[in-house]
């Protein structure tokens, strides 16, 4: 990256490199959805995987991403527990968390925002559609600045 292009990511500018933290038990999906992070947001954005919740907590307490892509049914610990507990963290309540989960049903898009999710977006995805959410949830916005 050049200084120019190093200059205008620390400043939120076009060449911003987000950190995106993919949580999921199945490898196919998490080289997916990091596909589509790429090809949706531009190759200069980052993605880091974790398989399950425990995982994904360490990761985002080590790496502290600027996003989360959440599944829930994981080995382990689930994805409403793992969203329970960066919830909680100093160090990573801040964090978006977007769940990408095959659970569709009302209760647990309901569960899943109640616990701090910030979006919810239900497998099969659309590329679109998520790389939509996640820059709109990492996108400056006005009224943050105030």
């Amino acid at each position: 990256m050049s200084n120019e292009q190093g200059d205008a990511a620390a400043h939120g500018g076009p060449a911003s490199k987000w950190r995106i933290l993919v949580v999921d038990d199945e490898e196919a999906v998490r080289t997916l959805a990091a596909a589509c992070i790429r090809h949706g947001l531009g190759e200069q954005h980052e993605t880091l995987e974790a398989h399950d919740g425990e995982e994904a907590i360490a990761a985002a307490e080590r790496e502290r991403p600027d996003l989360i892509l959440l599944d829930i049914m994981m080995p382990r610990m689930d994805g409403f527990e793992a969203c329970r507990r960066l919830k909680r963290c100093v160090t990573t309540k801040h964090i978006p968390i977007v769940f990408l989960t095959a659970l569709g049903a009302e209760k647990d898009v309901a569960e899943g925002l109640a616990l701090g999710g910030d979006s919810y977006v239900v497998k099969p995805f659309n590329a679109v559609t998520l790389a939509a959410q996640i820059s709109e949830l990492l996108s400056p916005r006005s009224e943050d600045a105030g």
